[in-house]
């Protein structure tokens, strides 16, 4: 998932729980993200 491409400090909970809250709004998906979605899709953004 995109966790591997973020700087270590912006890997809090509170943050991870903030991306998934956003995920949600924006794609409908639980978190985490379904395993049909290929692994580069957040690099399309």
């Amino acid at each position: 998932m995109f966790k591997e491409t973020l700087p270590l400090p912006l890997l809090s909970d509170e943050f991870l729980d903030q991306v998934a809250n956003e995920i949600n709004k924006l794609y409908g998906w639980p978190f985490p993200e379904p395993t049909e979605v290929p692994e580069n899709s957040e690099n399309e953004k």
